[in-house]
Protein backbone atom coordinates (compact mmCIF):
# COMPACT_ATOMS: atom_id res chain seq x y z
CA UNK A 1 0.00 0.00 0.00
CA UNK A 2 2.85 2.40 0.81
CA UNK A 3 4.25 1.89 -2.66
CA UNK A 4 0.93 2.83 -4.25
CA UNK A 5 0.79 5.98 -2.14
CA UNK A 6 4.30 6.91 -3.23
CA UNK A 7 3.31 6.61 -6.89
CA UNK A 8 0.31 8.86 -6.34
CA UNK A 9 2.59 11.55 -4.91
CA UNK A 10 5.01 11.61 -7.81
CA UNK A 11 4.26 12.82 -11.29
CA UNK A 12 3.64 10.02 -13.73
CA UNK A 13 3.48 9.68 -17.46
CA UNK A 14 1.78 7.11 -19.63
CA UNK A 15 3.91 4.73 -21.69
CA UNK A 16 2.30 2.67 -24.45
CA UNK A 17 4.15 -0.52 -25.38
CA UNK A 18 3.37 -3.41 -27.66
CA UNK A 19 3.28 -6.86 -26.09
CA UNK A 20 2.24 -10.20 -27.46
CA UNK A 21 -1.09 -11.72 -26.53
CA UNK A 22 0.74 -14.28 -24.39
CA UNK A 23 2.66 -11.55 -22.55
CA UNK A 24 -0.54 -9.57 -21.94
CA UNK A 25 -2.25 -12.68 -20.57
CA UNK A 26 0.74 -13.43 -18.35
CA UNK A 27 0.78 -9.84 -17.00
CA UNK A 28 -2.95 -9.96 -16.22
CA UNK A 29 -2.64 -13.35 -14.54
CA UNK A 30 0.39 -12.39 -12.43
CA UNK A 31 -1.13 -9.04 -11.42
CA UNK A 32 -4.27 -10.84 -10.26
CA UNK A 33 -2.20 -13.39 -8.29
CA UNK A 34 -0.16 -10.62 -6.63
CA UNK A 35 -3.29 -8.48 -6.06
CA UNK A 36 -1.65 -5.59 -7.90
CA UNK A 37 -2.67 -3.41 -10.78
CA UNK A 38 -0.97 -4.27 -14.04
CA UNK A 39 0.85 -0.92 -13.89
CA UNK A 40 2.17 -1.64 -10.38
CA UNK A 41 3.35 -5.06 -11.54
CA UNK A 42 5.24 -3.54 -14.49
CA UNK A 43 6.75 -0.79 -12.27
CA UNK A 44 7.92 -3.48 -9.83
CA UNK A 45 9.52 -5.38 -12.71
CA UNK A 46 11.25 -2.22 -13.93
CA UNK A 47 12.71 -1.58 -10.45
CA UNK A 48 13.88 -5.21 -10.24
CA UNK A 49 15.55 -4.83 -13.63
CA UNK A 50 17.33 -1.70 -12.39
CA UNK A 51 15.60 0.74 -14.72
CA UNK A 52 13.93 2.84 -12.01
CA UNK A 53 15.25 3.79 -8.57
CA UNK A 54 14.12 1.98 -5.46
CA UNK A 55 11.68 3.81 -3.24
CA UNK A 56 13.35 5.46 -0.27
CA UNK A 57 12.70 3.55 2.95
CA UNK A 58 10.25 5.18 5.34
CA UNK A 59 11.88 7.26 8.06
CA UNK A 60 11.28 6.55 11.72
CA UNK A 61 10.59 9.27 14.28
CA UNK A 62 14.15 8.81 15.50
CA UNK A 63 15.53 9.34 11.98
CA UNK A 64 13.66 12.64 11.75
CA UNK A 65 14.97 14.10 15.04
CA UNK A 66 18.32 12.36 15.59
CA UNK A 67 20.28 15.46 14.53
CA UNK A 68 18.61 17.34 17.41
CA UNK A 69 19.46 14.85 20.15
CA UNK A 70 22.07 16.35 22.45
CA UNK A 71 22.07 19.66 20.64
CA UNK A 72 20.63 21.73 23.52
CA UNK A 73 23.27 23.12 25.86
CA UNK A 74 22.50 24.04 29.46
CA UNK A 75 19.37 23.21 31.39
CA UNK A 76 18.93 20.52 33.97
CA UNK A 77 20.02 17.02 32.93
CA UNK A 78 17.53 15.37 35.31
CA UNK A 79 14.22 17.05 34.40
CA UNK A 80 12.30 13.80 34.07
CA UNK A 81 13.66 12.07 37.18
CA UNK A 82 14.29 14.68 39.86
CA UNK A 83 11.18 15.04 42.09
CA UNK A 84 12.01 18.72 42.63
CA UNK A 85 11.24 19.41 38.96
CA UNK A 86 8.05 17.32 39.03
CA UNK A 87 6.27 19.18 41.86
CA UNK A 88 2.75 20.16 40.82
CA UNK A 89 3.01 18.33 37.51
CA UNK A 90 -0.06 16.31 36.55
CA UNK A 91 -2.46 17.86 39.04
Amino acid sequence: MAQCLAYNLMQTETLAIRVSKAERTAIRKRAKQEKLSQGDLVRRALRAYGVTPELAPAKTGYDVIKHLIGSCKGGSPDLSTNPKHLEGYGL
